[in-house]
């Protein structure tokens, strides 16, 4: 999928409607420019969050940790740097 785009002049260019639903962008998303080599590499943060999540959660299931655990070592933990504040 190939797209041909325009600066303008604010250094500003409009990603087409068809890019935007295939990544499921919306205002306000962030986007990652990448130089590599004489190329520029665009990638949605969105989708390295996702991706990130879901390692998040793979891990924590292979840990063979509750959720409910996982809340209680947290509010724990929570409350631990509350105390070094005051």
């Amino acid at each position: 999928m190939n797209q041909i785009v325009t600066i303008r002049d604010r250094r500003q260019i409009t990603l087409p409607r068809l890019f935007l639903t295939k990544f499921g962008l919306t205002i306000g998303d962030k986007l990652l420019l990448e130089l590599e080599t004489n190329e520029i590499k665009i990638q949605p943060i969105k989708t390295k969050t996702v991706d990130l999540l879901s390692k998040i959660q793979e891990v924590v299931k292979e840990s063979g940790i509750s959720e409910k655990e996982l809340q209680k070592s947290g509010k724990k933990l929570r409350q631990n740097l509350a105390r070094s504040y005051i």
